[in-house]
């Protein structure tokens, strides 16, 4: 773990890079959702190392990190958090991909003029509006769901590290309420759907097709909005298909990757 202060806090940031060359790939940055930490791109991290230097981070909140006075906020707090570490490691040309509440970080800094642009973004279970009170029934039905997963697969003896990482998860936001709630309410204020026609870098949107929280229905009207963009959606994946189907995503993130570099 390393960290850098941001206008007086912590921000903890994790580097990963097993490549034999390292001028091959470019570095992929990977910001999670409310409520959530790096932890949640552990698969990723391991499998893009092979192939980019791959950076992950805990937002101010989080146990790992600071938490700066006054209320959090998607494109005035997180966005800021997320330029200062790529002026901290003086990226150049990079990839930003952000999950849920990360997507909206992602979204905010591509149309924040200030910022050094990447040379592309990817949108995961993501949407230009983040009301949460839209979103309540889907957080809990896809609580249930999650819930009876983990019953089932500890019944079956079924201990994968998709599991290993969920539980991890739950329990960062069981031991600090503070956290997810402070995500919340950033999650509430933001809404950037009217900017979305502004987003100017080659955008892929992964959506797990049966998702309660964010339903496909917002991610085919993002595909719609952002000039550049193209939709993978994965089947039998709800809101986190990077745990649920990291294999599928693999295959979408790496292609569009290819596709990146590969361009002049």
């Amino acid at each position: 773990m390393h960290s850098f202060t941001h206008e007086g806090t912590k921000i903890s940031y994790y580097e990963y890079d097993e490549r034999e060359d390292k001028t091959n790939g470019l570095p992929i940055v990977f910001v999670h959702g409310a409520g959530s930490s790096h932890i949640i791109w552990t698969i990723q991290a391991r499998e893009f190392s092979r192939t980019h230097r791959v950076i992950t981070l805990d937002l101010s909140g989080r146990p790992s990190s600071g938490t700066p006075k006054g209320c959090a906020s998607v494109e005035h707090g997180y966005a800021h958090e997320v330029s200062a570490l790529v002026q901290h490691l003086d990226l150049q040309d990079f990839v930003m991909v952000g999950h849920s509440m990360g997507g909206g970080v992602v979204m905010s800094y591509v149309l924040n003029p200030q910022f050094k642009k990447p040379r592309a973004i990817v949108l995961v279970n993501t949407s230009s509006n983040l009301d949460i009170r839209k979103l309540a029934i889907g957080l809990a039905i896809e609580f249930l769901e999650e819930k009876l997963l983990k019953i089932k697969s500890r019944i079956l003896g079924d201990a994968t590290e998709e599991l290993r990482i969920i539980d991890e998860e739950q329990r960062l936001k069981d031991e600090n309420p503070e956290m997810l709630s402070r995500d919340m309410d950033a999650c509430d204020e933001f809404n950037i759907t009217e900017r979305l026609g502004d987003i100017d870098v080659p955008t892929l949107i992964i959506h797990g097709a049966d998702d309660d929280i964010i339903r496909k229905g917002r991610a085919r009207k993002l595909q719609e909005a952002i000039p550049d963009a193209r939709l993978a959606l994965v089947p039998d994946s709800d809101h986190n298909p990077m745990i649920e189907q990291p294999q599928m995503f693999y295959v979408h993130l790496k292609e569009f990757l290819d596709w990146i570099e590969g361009k002049t």
